[in-house]
């Protein structure tokens, strides 16, 4: 999967989405999806070529427990193969529920403005 289709599922879902941290008008809008680069890696094939893969996390913020926005990208995700650990929190300060997972894509980055 590259960055741009990993994109595209998630604004699929219809919640506000931010690569990086939520926008100012979105912190407090619930469901919101913020995802971020967390891991680089180059993988080594043979004649020392080498492709690139870059694992993401997804958050996934609501304000109830088994959100069917989340239930929806789980889904979704599921059908093109991928079945990630979803892991989940409630965070009492801010009184939301976190569910997190990770995602890895081809090293193909596609947001040059986010790039330079």
């Amino acid at each position: 999967m590259t960055q741009k289709k990993l994109s595209e599922i998630l604004h699929g879902t219809g919640c506000p989405v931010n690569e990086g941290v939520s926008s100012l008008r979105n912190t407090m809008k619930f469901p919101r999806i913020d995802y971020w680069e967390i891991l680089w890696e180059d993988v080594m094939a043979s004649g020392n070529e080498y492709d690139q893969k870059i694992t993401w996390q997804i958050s996934f913020y609501a304000d109830k427990p088994r959100n069917p926005k989340l239930v929806e990208l789980k889904k979704k995700l599921n059908e093109l193969g991928y079945h990630p650990a979803i892991a989940h929190e409630y965070v009492q300060e801010d009184r939301i529920w976190h569910s997190y997972f990770s995602i890895t894509t081809d090293g193909e980055y596609t947001d040059e403005s986010v790039r330079d």
